[in-house]
C-alpha cells in the first residue's frame, strides 16, 4: 500500500505525533502511523521498514528525543523526499547530517496558525503530484556475513556515517571519502561490512572491492554486474575496470552509491581508483594512517572493557556467571582488548566441553602464548589470520631504524613513551639494526627516530600519544618478543642501556615525580623481562624503581625492591662495595619511614 507520508517520531514524543496526526489525516493524506497502523503480532521491524519504503514523504518530529533514538534515524535513510519538522529545540542540536540538504518547517504545535499548517501541507501535496521515480534496482556486492556478535562499535558506525553525509550538495563534492584506519586485528573490515548491513537503506547500489585481490580485477567484476549484457563480456579486464572507474564518477541519473575498498595497503596503491566526484560514498579499510587531507581519517582502536567481556561471551555460548565475568575480565586485560584475540579466545572456548571455561583458558594461555598466537581461526570476516601472522606482514614493511624500535619496545610497558627517550638513545637504535640497507640510518639522529616512530604509527603499529610519546600494544610486544628468539638478550640489553641513558635524574626527588611516573612501569617491565629471561636483574634499574616509590610514599611497593636490591649487590660486586652500602641505607631509610626502628638501626650502623 502506498502512504504520502511517514511519521518519525521518537517514543517519548507520542502527544506531538498524534496532534500532527490528525491534522494530516484530516486533510485527506495517507500516513503512515505506527499507531494507527501497527497490530498486535505484526513483525514491527518489518512493518516499520516497508512503510519507510513505500512512502512519498519522511516527516521526522525533530526533537532531542528524535535525534537520540536509533529507530528514528534509520527511519528517515534512503527516503524519496524527507521534509524535517522542526517541533522542539534548535535546529542545529536536533538534526543529523543527511537532514542538512533539506529545509525545515518549525510546527510550534501549542501556537501554530492556520498559515502554518497550511505551508505543511503544500509542500506534501507538491512532492505527491510529482511522477512516481522509478525505484532503484538495489544491486549489492559485499562479502562476508553480518556478525551476530558486533558489540562496542555502534558509535562508531554512526559517526563514520554522518561523515560520509556532511554537506553532500554539490554534484562535484558528493563524492564522499572515508578511511578506516586501525592496526591488524581491530575489526576494520567487521566494521565496514556492518556498516553496510546498517545502513543498506541509504544505497540503492553497494560494491565491495578486496584491494589484496588487485582493483583492476575487482572493479571488472563490479562491471559485469552492472553490464551483463553479452556484447560488454569481450572486453578486457583493462577496459571493464577502466569503465566502472568513470562510472563511479557520474551523479547525473546515478543511484547513491557505497564503494568499500578493504585492506587498501597505502593510499598510493588506490588512489586512482577513489571517485573523485560523482555521487558515490567511498569507504577504505587500511592499516595505513597517514592520509592526505582530502580522505578523512577515522582512526579506530581496541574495544572498552565492558564490550570486549560481552564478546567473549556471546560468542564463545558461556553463561555470564561471576567466577566468568570475573576471567573474562582478567583475559581482556591480558589481551589488552583487541577483537581478534578476543574472537580467538572464544572461538577456542566455545570449542571445549561445557565446563570448560575461560578460567581455564587463561591458566592455558599464560604457558602457551605463543602458540595461542600462533592459531588460526575462522573469524567474523571469514579470514582465517593468526594474530601473529597478521601483524608481522606490516612489521615486515616497515623502514629498519622502524622495526629496530619495535623490538627493543617489546620489552617496557604497554604505557606512554616519552619519544625523547628513543632520541636520546638513538645510537642504541643504529646498534640494533646492525649492518643497515637503509641510508636513513647512516648518522640518525632525530629526524630519523621521529621519522621511524612515525612509520609505526603511520602503519598503525604504534599509538600517538600527548606529551610527546608514543604507545604499542601489548600483544605487539609478545608477537616480538616471540619473533626474536636468540636475539632477545642483545634487543634486551640495548633497551636497558636506552632506558638507563634516559632515566638518569635520580627518581626518588619531588622534582622527577611527573617523569617517573612515566617511567616507572617501563623500569618494572624491563626487570620483568631479565627474570622471564633468566639474566641478571639490573641493580640500577631497580634503585630507580624504589627511588621513585620512595617519592610516592609508597613504602609497601619501595621495600620488596629495596630488599633485592641489597640481595643482588651482596653476590655483585660485594657486600661492602659503596653501591651495595647504597642500597643499605636506602632500605633503612625505608623501614624507618614506616617507624620499623629495630630493622633500621643495624642497617644504618653496617652502612656508617
Amino acid at each position: 500500500m502506498a502512504y504520502d507520508c511517514f511519521l518519525s517520531y521518537a517514543s517519548k514524543d507520542l502527544a506531538q505525533a498524534e496532534a500532527i496526526y490528525q491534522r494530516l489525516d484530516a486533510a485527506g493524506f495517507k500516513v503512515w502511523f505506527d499507531r494507527a497502523r501497527l497490530q498486535p503480532g505484526y513483525n514491527w521491524h518489518q512493518e516499520i521498514e516497508e512503510g519507510c519504503e513505500n512512502s512519498r514523504v519522511v516527516l521526522p518530529l525533530l526533537t532531542p528525543r528524535w535525534k537520540q533514538s536509533e529507530w528514528t534515524r534509520y527511519e528517515t535513510y534512503g527516503a524519496e523526499a524527507v521534509i524535517p519538522v522542526l517541533v522542539e529545540g534548535e535546529w542545529s542540536d536536533v538534526s543529523t547530517p543527511p537532514l542538512t540538504p533539506y529545509q525545515n518547517f518549525c510546527v510550534p504545535l501549542a501556537s501554530a496558525t492556520e498559515a502554518d499548517w497550511q505551508r505543511l501541507f503544500d509542500s506534501i501535496r507538491e512532492f505527491c503530484a510529482r511522477e512516481v521515480p522509478q525505484k532503484e534496482e538495489r544491486v549489492h556486492r559485499l562479502r562476508y556475513h553480518p556478525v551476530k556478535h558486533f558489540v562496542g562499535r555502534e558509535k562508531d558506525l554512526d559517526e563514520i556515517h554522518e561523515k560520509l553525509f556532511v554537506n553532500p550538495t554539490a554534484a562535484l563534492t558528493q563524492g564522499h571519502v572515508q578511511a578506516i584506519a586501525a592496526m591488524g586485528g581491530v575489526g576494520k573490515t567487521t566494521l565496514a561490512r556492518q556498516y553496510a548491513e546498517k545502513f543498506w537503506r541509504c544505497y540503492p547500489q553497494m560494491f565491495w572491492a578486496d584491494c589484496r585481490l588487485g582493483l583492476e580485477t575487482e572493479f571488472a567484476a563490479i562491471h559485469d554486474i552492472l553490464r551483463p549484457e553479452p556484447v560488454y563480456a569481450a572486453l578486457s579486464t583493462k577496459d571493464k575496470a577502466g569503465w566502472m572507474r568513470f562510472e563511479f564518477s557520474q551523479s547525473a541519473n546515478r543511484p547513491r552509491r557505497l564503494l568499500i575498498l578493504d585492506n587498501a595497503e597505502d593510499e598510493e596503491s588506490v588512489l586512482e581508483w577513489i571517485p573523485k566526484t560523482g555521487n558515490c560514498h567511498t569507504l577504505i579499510t587500511s592499516r595505513f594512517s597517514g592520509w592526505s587531507p582530502g580522505i578523512e581519517t577515522y582512526r579506530v582502536w581496541v574495544l572498552d572493557p565492558e564490550p570486549a567481556r560481552e564478546l567473549l561471551l556471546l560468542r564463545s555460548g558461556r553463561a555470564d556467571t561471576p567466577t566468568e565475568h570475573e576471567a573474562c575480565d582478567a583475559l581482556a586485560k591480558k589481551l589488552e582488548y583487541l577483537p581478534l584475540a578476543l574472537e580467538q579466545a572464544a572461538a577456542y572456548v566455545g570449542e571445549q566441553p561445557p565446563g570448560w571455561g575461560f578460567v581455564s583458558y587463561l591458566a592455558l594461555y599464560e604457558a602457551n602464548e605463543r602458540a595461542f598466537l600462533m592459531e588460526k581461526t575462522l573469524g567474523a570476516t571469514e579470514y582465517p589470520a593468526s594474530v601473529y601472522l597478521t601483524w608481522r606482514a606490516t612489521i615486515d614493511k616497515l623502514p629498519q631504524g622502524a622495526r629496530a624500535i619495535l623490538r627493543m619496545h617489546a620489552f617496557l610497558a604497554s604505557t606512554p613513551t616519552p619519544v625523547a627517550m628513543f632520541v636520546k638513545g638513538v645510537d642504541r637504535i643504529v646498534e640494533e639494526v646492525g649492518t643497515p640497507a637503509d641510508e636513513d640510518v647512516e648518522g640518525a639522529g632525530e629526524f630519523a627516530v621521529r621519522k621511524w616512530i612515525g612509520a609505526l604509527a603511520k602503519y598503525s603499529m604504534a599509538q600517538l600519544q600527548p606529551s610527546d610519546s608514543f604507545s604499542v600494544h601489548a600483544l605487539v610486544h609478545a608477537v616480538e618478543w616471540h619473533a626474536l628468539g636468540e636475539k632477545r638478550a642483545g634487543a634486551l640489553g640495548q633497551m636497558l642501556g636506552v632506558f638507563l641513558g634516559f632515566a638518569e635524574m635520580p627518581s626518588w626527588e619531588t622534582e622527577s615525580r611527573r617523569v617517573w611516573d612515566v617511567l616507572l612501569p617501563h623500569a618494572l617491565r624491563l626487570d620483568e623481562a631479565h627474570k622471564q629471561q633468566g639474566l641478571p636483574q639490573s641493580v640500577d634499574l631497580l634503585d630507580l624503581a624504589v627511588g621513585a616509590y620512595k617519592e610516592r610514599g609508597d613504602y609497601r611497593a619501595a621495600i620488596p625492591l629495596s630488599r633485592q636490591c641489597l640481595v643482588l649487590g651482596e653476590r655483585r660486586p660485594g657486600p661492602e662495595h659503596p653501591s651495595t652500602l647504597v642500597s643499605v641505607n636506602n632500605l633503612a631509610w625505608l623501614y624507618a619511614g614506616q617507624g620499623r626502628y629495630a630493622e633500621a638501626e643495624p642497617l644504618y650502623q653496617r652502612g656508617l
